[in-house]
């Protein structure tokens, strides 16, 4: 018992962390250091050599930090600045270290930038309205195993004349595509949006957007290449997708006060916006219904209100949380999966800009004067919460919340499933089918070689049975996932033919039995009635065989799967649960067999001799007196056999598609808690999230089969006082 409790303790220990919440603090403001005025170097300098001290008396040159960005190191943080340079400063004391000029538009002053999410793309708008798009591009430099500094160069993207007719621009974003593309917008001082893209061959398009008549553009923001979104002083947001022309494609209500900040989240298919009441809500476009011909934007997800204007977005590089920074100074940090509210902290009133850093381990608050109000933040498990595990959730691409497993992906913005639902429903799936299968065949069967069949034969049979519960289920497994589903496959009418002509075959054969002359019934030993059924068992799986097609040609039009899938939608899956119920249901057999029969065997034969004596039949006394009287044992070697079934894990990793979904049909396949276990345990890094949701999984199996033999146990306790009498 104390070792039983210590691995439950300790696999609840290492589940526990999942449920803690995010936990951050203001560490500091960092007072960034005065950019002297000689401090640009237009020829290469090495990167990480700081630029020279500022000569005493020089003139200092007060410019507005228009883009902030930092590396993930967090050595250095840098401000695109209105005075045409890009300033960076050392992290740990705010100190200036170097700068460089923005590349293609020397000495002329910028009025709006930008960076990317991923990449430090960065766009400068000019007071003459062309655009200079570059990348930040760091090196780490080590000495022996410590990194020592970052070489930072700044790679020129090109130049691009927006060709406003002289009008400014309010505001600017850039993105660019893995194969070349590149796409610049801009929000002009009349209320329009200047845009500009072109293709990895060269073929451009440039436009004028604007809203409806009296509409008013507050913000924009481009999402990759494709698809342009801007926020309006209706509360309103215009999405345009920019493959088609650039084409409007919805207008979405996102709250009821003017939308002041927009921010795609990583992979960039979900917008969130904030409005001037603190509203929150994410969008991304779906297909509502598979003959759609359209998307459709929809509102997945509504988030807790910010509790003011909501002034500054900024979203996470590595996973789907994001912060918003409200007016009063309140930074709130989510999640967008989960709708989680993760963290709330108070930095300086008016924030310009908010980052997080690109390990998610600090918050910093940028304000217009330059100061800076960094923030720690230990938030490892943002997309748990009690929903996401059990209840549905709206997942990019779905077209309404579903319970879903898929912990891992191909990409770095993959959005984790954590669903637990399509596991528990596979392990309660395949336990049933198993025992759908196993209990009657091994109840009736140790009932019959208990109380039927001759000493000398039951001698031989019941230790042939304990020798298949030593057969390896991994064995098991692979017979059934290799041979087993190939085989059923091909002969599913006749396989199902012989569900209902084995039994019909074989009580034929117990009659037939009992229409036998009375002298020969009295020289033949008891229990040798088997030798006549089981020659009719055989000829029942023959006549199975030989009727499927014919069934399958006048009933399923000669092709029975495809018969399932026009008529019922029904797939067929190879590895289904017809093949698991088989597989484990053999693996169960011997279990429920052996302890059924010793329950059988230890009833008095008092009982058994009187219910004869008093003119019952062999057969009314095994289930009037003998089944009654070992229901406890009985029910003890079903709940026994349970939690075999519950706790399998080869069987079902072999002989099952191994595919998280919810569908009782007995023809597709499914994935059990234990299979999911052993499955993801390559994919489960060390104290990580999907790492504490196998051990959540492995509790759940924990506390389901405590509860299956608690109540076992009461049920089993009232029977045998039910009996007691007998």
């Amino acid at each position: 018992m104390a070792s039983v409790v210590g691995i439950l303790v300790f696999v609840l220990a290492e589940a526990w962390p999942l449920f803690q919440g995010a936990r951050g603090h203001a560490l500091d403001t960092l007072e960034l250091a005065a950019v002297p005025a000689a401090a640009v170097s237009p020829a290469p300098v090495a990167p990480s050599a700081p630029s020279a001290a500022p000569v005493p008396g020089a003139v200092v040159v007060v410019a507005t930090p228009l883009a902030t960005g930092v590396d993930e190191y967090q050595m250095y943080l840098y401000q695109l600045r209105s005075d045409g340079r890009i300033a960076f400063f050392r992290m740990r004391d705010g100190s200036f270290a170097f700068d460089r000029p923005v590349p293609g538009v020397a000495g002329v002053p910028l009025v709006a930038g930008s960076r990317t999410l991923t990449d430090d793309l960065l766009a400068a708008a000019t007071v003459d309205g062309r655009v200079a798009l570059m990348q930040i591009r760091y090196q780490p430099r080590y000495e022996g195993q410590k990194l020592a500094d970052l070489d930072v160069t700044v790679e020129e993207r090109g130049l691009v004349d927006l060709q406003a007719g002289g009008q400014a621009v309010r505001e600017v974003s850039f993105a660019e595509d893995a194969s070349g593309g590149k796409a610049v917008a801009a929000l002009l001082a009349d209320g329009g949006i200047a845009f500009w893209g072109q293709s990895a061959q060269g073929e451009g398009v440039r436009t004028l957007l604007r809203p409806e008549q009296g509409e008013s553009v507050t913000c924009i923001r481009l999402g990759r290449t494709e698809r342009l979104i801007a926020g309006t002083d209706r509360g309103r947001v215009y999405h345009w997708d920019l493959n088609a022309g650039p084409r409007l494609t919805s207008v979405s209500p996102a709250g009821s006060a003017p939308v002041t900040a927009l921010q795609w989240i990583i992979g960039e298919i979900t917008f969130v916006a904030g409005t001037e009441k603190g509203e929150i809500s994410a969008w991304f476009a779906v297909r509502l219904h598979d003959d759609d011909a359209e998307l459709s934007m929809v509102r997945a997800h509504v988030f807790e209100p910010q509790g003011g204007p909501v002034v500054a977005m900024g979203a996470s590089s590595r996973d789907k949380s994001f912060v918003t920074a409200g007016r009063d100074g309140g930074l709130v940090l989510r999640h967008l999966t989960s709708e989680r509210t993760l963290l709330r902290l108070q930095g300086p009133a008016d924030p310009r800009d908010v980052v997080l850093t690109p390990r998610n381990d600090a918050l910093l608050s940028i304000q217009a004067d330059g100061t800076v109000g960094r923030f720690v933040v230990d938030n490892p498990h943002p997309e748990i919460t009690w929903n996401a595990l059990f209840g549905k959730v709206w997942y990019e691409g779905y077209g309404q919340p579903e319970h879903v497993w898929q912990s891992t992906g191909a990409t770095s913005d993959f959005e984790p499933k954590f669903g637990l639902v399509p596991l528990v429903f596979g392990t309660l799936k395949a336990t049933f089918y198993a025992l759908l299968f196993a209990i009657p065949l091994a109840v009736l069967g140790a009932l019959y070689t208990s109380h039927f069949v001759h000493p000398t034969v039951r001698a031989k049979v019941k230790p042939t049975l304990e020798i298949m519960a030593a057969l390896p289920s991994v064995v098991i497994g692979f017979v059934a996932g290799l041979w087993l589903a190939s085989v059923i496959e091909q002969v599913i009418v006749p396989v199902l033919l012989m569900m209902p002509l084995l039994p019909l075959f074989g009580t034929s054969g117990v009659l037939l039995w009992r229409r036998l002359p009375r002298t020969l019934l009295r020289r033949l030993k008891p229990g040798m009635e088997v030798a006549l059924i089981l020659p009719l068992l055989l000829l029942g799986g023959w006549v199975a065989l030989q009727l499927g097609p014919w069934v399958e040609g006048a009933l399923f039009q000669g092709d029975f799967k495809m018969w399932l899938s026009t008529n019922l939608g029904l797939t067929y899956d190879q590895r289904n649960s017809l093949v698991v119920g088989l597989a484990m249901g053999f693996a169960v057999i011997p279990i429920i067999f052996t302890i059924s029969d010793d329950a059988f065997s230890s009833v008095p034969s008092s009982l058994t001799a009187g219910s004869l004596a008093l003119g019952a039949s062999r057969w009314q006394t095994a289930l009037r007196v003998v089944l009654p009287t070992a229901s406890p044992g009985v029910f003890s070697a079903v709940m026994i056999g349970f939690g075999r079934a519950v706790g399998e894990t080869m069987i079902v990793l072999m002989a099952t598609g191994n595919t998280p979904v919810l569908d009782w049909s007995i023809f597709n396949g499914m994935r059990t808690l234990s299979a999911n276990v052993a499955v993801e345990i390559p994919e489960a890094p060390h104290g990580g999230t999907l790492y504490r949701v196998l051990f959540l999984s492995a509790a759940l199996l924990f506390l389901m089969t405590f509860m299956v033999n608690t109540l076992a146990e009461v049920i089993r306790q009232r029977l045998r006082e039910k009996y007691r009498a007998l």
